[in-house]
């Protein structure tokens, strides 16, 4: 397009000379100019016209077109009618910013301006001009005109959220000698306040008007505060608020300070109304408190308990010594209580346990607190200063208590107590000592025959000395390994040969002593140590068998006496996969009581896998417990062991001998083996071999033997192959 079309849509002659003090000027300053002859189309641009568009100069030949080119597609319009308008002479000058597209492709704003310049009579008239680079006054323009956008949105938002939010907010002032403002409030203040607008227009104290008057006095010194060091105020308040069902309504202010160069202090803050949140924080507390009464207490008895038990025994450490023992202890524990349970049912139960804390509450004494601590078990913690004659005092108003019949449905539940008494100044309580005394005096209470009352005494003391003695000892043990399976031959009531062996724990003592089972068992399972002993045994076991193989010794079965506590370890079959990849039939033997009565579904689960496993299970001491037909059924074992006190009496009581006919004969029909234990004598052995039983054990085969002694025992009965390296040194 040429100037002629700009003008009238005409082609006129072109002009050729640029002016040469226009290229001067361009050299000495970073501005671009330009001419242009409308009658001729000749054009010109300094290099600074290029230069400033990122172009080098004279990149391209100057013209009106390549100019256009340029120029951004928006901003032609209004550029070239400007220019008309000069051109047509509707203008002196020529003004216009538009965008050229530079060299890199980004756009740039550029600022141009022009005149009509006569060049004499012989040369036809021209437009000079210049131009800059505005780009960067455009973007601090855009971003002026932006900001002050946001802001009167801003300023619209915040208006609307201040007018429409249940906060109200307000600057609140106090200049220098103590006069006071309120340059700016939302109309929630006056709501929330209960003051019109006008009344704060007029005297802005009156604000204050309607808090209450026992709040006001409080106000006043915080607020002070808050002037003086600069810190937040907050405070909660109530107004008078005759609108309301209450009449008054709970207001929560916040504010922050600030202090004017003048000595006035200023806040800016919120104040809304925090009745709801008030009465939801009261709400809220009496349920925590609830909650922690449930968390301290019995449900079923309401009394306080063993947590609790436990912080009051606390805070009784803590008082001063001069005001007698720190605390005297009582425990209790229900005898035939597990009777009632299962005879009576579990309601029945219940009901025992809440008259037992019914009981209690009307024994105590001055500041004694009674617990449930456990199940059955309760304890007395005897008020600050009571003495132990005070807690046997009331341990016989209770026995008393107890003494008298008490039925549940019509029913009589019979029960007992046993009692154990101890005191701080035997014992420290931060340490525990004090309850474990209070157990053993339980504990030698119940052992005396149930229903009596036992004093912690030095006798005791010396036990439970011992017995941790004996703890630690064990533990050492079991580090040491000195734990060590003992053998007692199986054999077949038929043929007298070897059906198999038991493996039993001894302890082989460093001084070279041998302790029994019945010796650290009980410790043992104080400390939770059992389940690592028969681990143990299981792991020796395999390396004597090992030994026994390579010298010509395989048995055909080997049962391993297991805790319930070793049954819940889920690698317990894979233990003895060593022996049975020997050809040796491996049985886990249980004690009827944890096999019929164990609810623990680890328990059942892992008996499970050693049944898939062609692992056998045999019930321990069968006949001695209170096992049903249909349990025995449920667990299916493989082998019934006949405990050693039905045995004993086979050849001199009927009775027993008709018992033991009913145990054998009800095996037999269910398809499970028997093994009689305790076999000692010839007689005993043939009335338990006609009544059917199928293996014997005792002291008539073989007593326990180390593994060297059962090795030598097999030798004797020819059990041990002719050409094992044993024999052939020998």
């Amino acid at each position: 397009m040429s100037w002629k079309e700009v003008l009238n849509g005409s082609d006129t002659p072109g002009l050729t000379d640029a002016p040469s003090y226009l290229k001067t000027a361009t050299e000495a300053a970073n501005v671009a100019l330009w001419s242009t002859c409308p009658e001729t189309g000749e054009t010109w641009y300094s290099p600074t016209w290029f230069t400033i568009l990122g172009y080098e100069p004279n990149a391209f030949e100057p013209s009106f077109d390549a100019f256009m080119e340029r120029m951004h597609p928006d901003d032609r319009a209004p550029t070239l009618s400007a220019f008309k308008d000069l051109l047509k002479g509707r203008s002196e000058t020529y003004t216009a910013d538009f965008r050229l597209r530079s060299a890199d492709g980004s756009w740039r704003w550029i600022g141009a301006s022009g005149g009509i310049v006569s060049r004499g009579d012989d040369k036809p008239w021209a437009v000079y001009g210049m131009q800059l680079d505005i780009t960067r006054r455009k973007e601090a323009e855009a971003a002026l005109a932006k900001a002050a956008t946001d802001a009167e949105e801003n300023r619209q938002r915040l208006a609307r959220l201040a007018e429409n939010s249940p906060v109200a907010l307000f600057e609140f002032r106090i200049n220098a000698e103590g006069h006071v403002a309120l340059p700016y409030v939302t109309t929630g203040v006056n709501e929330i306040l209960g003051v019109p607008a006008c009344d704060v227009e007029e005297d802005a104290v009156s604000i204050f008007r309607n808090i209450f008057e026992e709040d006001m006095v409080q106000m006043g010194p915080t607020m002070e505060e808050s002037r003086a060091q600069l810190t937040p105020f907050r405070m909660r308040y109530r107004v008078h608020r005759p609108d309301v069902v209450s009449g008054f309504v709970w207001v929560q202010a916040h504010s922050m300070p600030r202090r004017e160069p003048d000595g006035s202090t200023v806040w800016f803050g919120s104040v809304y109304d925090a009745t709801e949140e008030v009465e939801r924080e009261a709400m809220l507390a009496e349920a925590r408190d609830a909650m922690k009464h449930l968390a301290l207490h019995d449900g079923l008895t309401g009394l306080p308990n063993r947590r609790r038990f436990d912080e009051l025994l606390k805070e009784r450490s803590d008082l001063p010594k001069d005001r007698g023992p720190a605390a005297v202890l009582v425990r209790i524990d229900l005898d035939r209580f597990k009777f009632v349970n299962d005879t009576l049912g579990h309601p029945a139960g219940d009901a025992v346990l809440i008259h037992v804390a019914e009981l209690l509450r009307r024994v105590l004494g001055p500041g004694d607190v009674a617990s449930r601590v456990g199940g059955d078990e309760f304890c007395i913690l005897m008020g600050a200063g009571r003495s132990i004659a005070d807690a046997e005092a009331v341990v016989r108003a209770l026995q008393d208590h107890l003494k008298v019949p008490f039925s549940f449905d019509g029913r009589v539940c019979r029960f007992g107590a046993s009692f154990g008494i101890a005191s701080s100044e035997q014992a420290s309580i931060s340490n525990g000592d004090l309850m474990s005394f209070t157990d053993a005096a339980l504990y030698q209470a119940k052992a005396a025959g149930r229903g009596r009352l036992e004093v912690f005494s030095k006798g005791l003391h010396d036990k439970i000395l011992a017995n941790r003695r004996l703890a630690a000892e064990i533990e050492a043990a079991l580090d040491t390994r000195q734990f060590e399976p003992f053998f007692q031959p199986q054999v077949s009531a038929q043929t007298g040969l070897l059906s198999g062996m038991e493996v039993l724990a001894r302890w082989r003592r460093s001084d070279g002593s041998i302790l029994t089972p019945d010796r650290f068992m009980p410790i043992a399972e104080q400390i939770r140590a059992v389940p690592l002993i028969d681990r143990m045994m299981v792991e020796r076991t395999i390396e004597i068998v090992d030994m026994w193989g390579e010298n010509g010794l395989t048995p055909p079965k080997i049962s391993f006496n297991l805790s319930a506590g070793r049954l819940r370890e889920p690698a317990i079959v894979d233990a003895v996969r060593a022996l049975q990849e020997r050809g040796i039939q491996v049985a886990f033997e249980l004690l009827e009581s944890i096999l019929l009565e164990e609810e623990d579904h680890v328990v059942q689960f892992n008996l499970d896998l050693a049944r898939d496993a062609g692992i056998h299970i045999e019930v321990d001491d069968f006949g001695t417990g209170h096992a049903s037909i249909l349990g025995l059924l449920q667990v299916s074992p493989d082998v019934l062991k006949i405990d050693r006190r039905l045995t004993e009496d086979v050849v001199d009581v009927a009775r027993a001998r008709e018992l033991l006919a009913s145990i054998i004969g009800i095996a037999r029909s269910l398809g499970i083996r028997t093994i009689a234990e305790g076999v000692e004598t010839e007689a005993q052995a043939a009335i338990l071999r006609d009544l059917g039983c199928d293996q014997f054990q005792g002291f008539l085969f073989s007593r326990p033997l180390d593994a060297d002694g059962l090795f030598a025992w097999a030798a004797s009965q020819g059990l041990v192959a002719q050409d094992n390296p044993r024999q052939r040194q020998g």
